[in-house]
């Protein structure tokens, strides 16, 4: 079985590294072109792979260009696997592959579809999510489901938490679903657009601005909705743009919002509107830093996002 890889990300990487270990033919790959860092923070480069086992390896603007339908007709693969990958994929190229084109989306389709799965999925408080592969056509995320595995979100999962979980079921999951497709015994189940809830948009990097107004429990999922691999939550110190990556929160009395109340080695404690944040770990000037190095017995009281 021929197989075509588009992906550009860590997620994609580790299940690319999968599929080789299992010795699948792979013919070409497709990634970002590295001008894209600014828009993908978990951008990957996969040039090292490729080159060790010698695949064809294209990089793109757009996947969907004249150039690269023409390449893929040209290789006519067995299947398309999309594993990682922002841009739609249009009918030219849905149509060349003998078996589909397999998409992946971290969210228990068809309940949420659209951008940015893990943090929506963490600022929603949800209980559970899913790693869903689907045969995708023309919509978004509304292909026929292949497979679906639904995992636990515990209270202290974090995207970097939940990207792993995602990572683990995806090689387990993209295997199995190869060995399926490969002796034709994969399913098919329509979606039923019953059960949709909502769309989510794409999250921006000034998304991550804390308002301390808000509720300590909001303001830690928002921090624990951005850290790693996504840009990471920030507030304003003394005219400095500090990145949070770890927070704790304590549910008690009212606070003045963005003041801080204690300062010790381990966090550093910040009123909400009501509770507090406990901020554990920050970085300055894209450094991870100490946070004695940024907060000093002098600045309690001190409002932060001014």
């Amino acid at each position: 079985m021929k197989i075509c890889f588009i992906g550009g990300v860590k997620f994609s990487f580790e299940l690319l590294k999968t599929i080789l270990d299992n010795k699948f033919n792979v013919e070409i790959v497709f990634s970002y072109n590295h001008d894209k860092n600014y828009l993908y923070s978990d951008i990957t480069s996969f040039d090292e792979i490729c080159k060790n086992n010698n695949i064809l390896h294209i990089k793109v603007d757009n996947i969907n260009d004249q150039k690269n339908f023409e390449i893929l007709k040209k290789i006519k693969p067995d299947i398309i696997l999309v594993m990682g990958w922002s841009q739609i994929i249009k009918k030219p190229i849905l149509n060349i592959p003998k078996y589909g084109v397999i998409g992946s989306h971290p969210t228990e389709l068809p309940k949420y579809r659209g951008r940015a799965p893990i943090p929506w999925t963490i600022i929603k408080n949800l209980k559970t999510s899913a790693l869903t592969f689907f045969f995708m056509d023309e919509g978004i995320d509304d292909g026929d489901i292949l497979d679906q595995e639904i995992f636990l979100i515990n209270k202290n999962d974090d995207s970097t938490s939940i990207y792993n979980k995602i990572i683990k079921l995806g090689k387990k999951m993209i295997i199995k679903n190869l060995k399926l497709i490969e002796n034709g015994t994969e399913k098919r189940t329509v979606q039923d657009v019953s059960k949709f809830l909502e769309y989510w948009e794409r999250r921006k990097p000034d998304d991550g601005l804390i308002d301390w107004n808000e509720n300590a429990e909001t303001i830690d999922r928002l921090i624990r909705a951005s850290t790693a691999p996504y840009p990471g939550s920030f507030t304003f110190f003394k005219n400095l743009k500090l990145i949070i990556w770890k927070s704790e929160y304590e549910e008690n009395k009212k606070n003045r919002p963005g003041e801080i109340l204690q300062i010790n080695d381990n966090d550093v404690r910040v009123g909400t509107k009501k509770g507090s944040i406990l901020i554990k770990k920050i970085s300055f000037d894209n450094k991870i830093v100490p946070l004695t190095k940024i907060f000093h017995q002098q600045d309690l009281g001190t409002i932060l996002g001014k």
